[in-house]
């Protein structure tokens, strides 16, 4: 599933037509989440969503819009959720490798919790369009943003270096390391997120450990 909260069953606390904007907005996102997750954007309906939300679909619209806005919400929110949980894990540590070990642990298991979702937000063919690109660009960029930030902080490359915009390049290329062998994951749930992550970090952190000491001594 998508992030997931309890304001499904907040609904249930007040009475036909008194729920709060916000409390329905919240449970209409997670039931959308929920049924994406299991059926993938295209084969979602609306009329099933308003099914099981208990409302019509013009409720639906008049808080999200469309179709598209709405899952264009939901990727939103899982981007935020996973960031969060991958700069809380980073700030729990304070050597270098250690940090880039317990984040993508964190990054790992959130995906663990939501590996079908996450299938559909970048391996189907219907969300490679433009209508989506936006929301997915910008959960990408926001882990390449945590880990070139963790990167510069080790080599001491502020955003004026000359060397920072090779340590970009060099985070972007292992960010798409991280997306690719989270989909390759999808057929192979049994290996544990700590292992996953061991096996990832063997490949790229000389790399990484390498480049870094080189910024650090380059003007």
């Amino acid at each position: 599933m998508f992030v997931a909260s309890s304001a499904d069953v907040l609904v249930k606390g007040y009475r036909p037509g008194r729920v709060p904007r916000a409390v329905r907005s919240e449970q209409l996102l997670d039931l959308a989440e929920r049924l994406f997750a299991e059926r993938g954007f295209q084969a979602a309906s609306m009329d099933e969503l308003a099914r099981r939300a208990g409302v019509s679909k013009p409720v639906i619209y008049d808080h999200f819009g469309s179709k598209e806005q709405l899952f264009a919400t939901c990727v939103r929110r899982t981007g935020e959720a996973l960031a969060e949980r991958v700069a809380t894990a980073l700030s729990e540590e304070t050597d270098p490798r250690a940090r880039l070990r317990a984040g993508s642990i964190a990054y790992f298991r959130f995906l663990r919790e939501q590996l079908e979702a996450w299938i559909v937000l970048f391996d189907e063919d219907g969300l490679r369009d433009s209508r989506f690109a936006a929301e997915a660009s910008l959960i990408r960029h926001r882990q390449s943003d945590l880990m070139i930030h963790l990167m510069a902080e080790t080599s001491g490359t502020p955003p004026d270096h000359a060397g920072r915009p090779r340590l970009e390049a060099m985070t972007l290329a292992v960010a798409g390391a991280y997306e690719s062998l989270s989909l390759w994951w999808h057929d192979h749930p049994d290996v544990p997120p700590e292992e996953l992550t061991d096996w990832l970090l063997d490949l790229i952190w000389p790399g990484l450990e390498q480049l870094t000491s080189q910024l650090a001594a380059s003007p």
